[in-house]
């Protein structure tokens, strides 16, 4: 059974656009520059692996606003159909991790492969591509990874972030 996200385009537009925020708990952390700009660059690094467009974005000292595109996600795939598919997979993924990780899942995927297990190597690719064009798990991520270094920056635990976010989709006219 598939499962789709209320922030996955499904419509006959191409991508759909919306105005992401979300606030740190109780609006008591305060971010400085260097923390702002790290926020900055985790965005952007998310974006670039989910297949999101941050078309501009707002980094305040407790919260964030995004203006985020989202692909409709049956077109964005297709790039990692054909035959070599996998390998330009294995390309994209290299935008969040290590030449180790992605050796040891290459490695992983042959070994299902030469044991007839084709299948579970194909859900195992799936499961990779369900995270691309999903504003809920690119925005989810953000947050999570964001969280991790400023809570190890400042020697800090727990939540940072009030809620999940918000979001409203941007509709205009035609």
């Amino acid at each position: 059974m598939q499962f789709s996200s209320p922030f996955t385009p499904r419509g006959a537009l191409e991508s759909y656009c919306y105005h992401v925020m979300s606030r740190t708990c109780g609006g008591e952390v305060l971010f400085d520059e260097v923390e702002k700009e790290a926020l900055r660059r985790v965005i952007w690094r998310m974006a670039e692996f989910s297949g999101i467009k941050v078309v501009t974005y707002c980094l305040m000292k407790n919260h964030f606003h995004l203006l985020a595109e989202v692909p409709r996600r049956e077109m964005w795939l297709q790039r990692f159909e054909g035959p070599d598919g996998e390998a330009k997979l294995m390309e994209h993924l290299r935008i969040l991790y290590s030449r180790t990780y992605l050796g040891f899942l290459s490695d992983e995927l042959k070994d299902l492969r030469a044991r007839g297990m084709t299948m579970l190597a194909e859900r195992r690719n799936e499961g990779l591509k369900k995270r691309f064009c999903d504003l809920s798990l690119f925005v989810k991520e953000v947050k999570e990874r964001f969280s991790r270094w400023f809570n190890k920056r400042s020697g800090r635990k727990g939540t940072l972030w009030m809620d999940r976010f918000k979001s409203v989709l941007v509709e205009g006219k035609g």
